[in-house]
């Protein structure tokens, strides 16, 4: 009888260690042994005879689960990078247009922005003052 083990640990049998993934041909006999026997009804051994299905590869290993949660997880991160990255680029290029939006501004609107913001402003301050206040609050 030949098995393959589905597990992710190395199996012992008759001193000889079974990989996860690997067959072996048992011995006469130890189809019938209680181990052999409780590993292939816990399915941590499969018979390639009978289980052709999982023999020919069709069914996934727990090692190749593994494998694909961890595919899942780096694409969902690359994802989530991609997305931080367009919202920052965004949120720069709204910044941006602040910026010469204020560049443009009067001293009337500048002294309104500035109101806005909560920002300390005097009468006396040039507009140039009140552009380089308003322009490093959003900095």
């Amino acid at each position: 009888m030949k098995i393959i083990n589905r597990s992710r640990k190395i199996i012992g049998i008759n001193g000889e260690p079974l990989l996860p993934g690997a067959g072996m041909e048992l011995p006469e006999g130890y189809e019938n042994h209680p181990s052999i026997c409780d590993y292939l009804a816990k399915g941590i051994v499969v018979d390639a005879g009978r289980d052709m299905v999982s023999a020919s590869g069709s069914d996934i290993s727990d090692f190749e689960r593994k494998r694909i949660a961890q595919e899942a997880i780096d694409q969902y991160k690359r994802q989530q990078e991609e997305q931080f990255e367009k919202e920052a680029a965004g949120a720069r290029l709204e910044r941006e247009a602040e910026i010469r939006a204020v560049k443009a501004m009067r001293k009337p609107e500048l002294l309104v922005k500035a109101a806005g913001m909560g920002l300390t402003v005097n009468d006396d301050d040039t507009v140039d003052a009140l552009k380089e206040k308003i322009i490093g609050a959003f900095e």
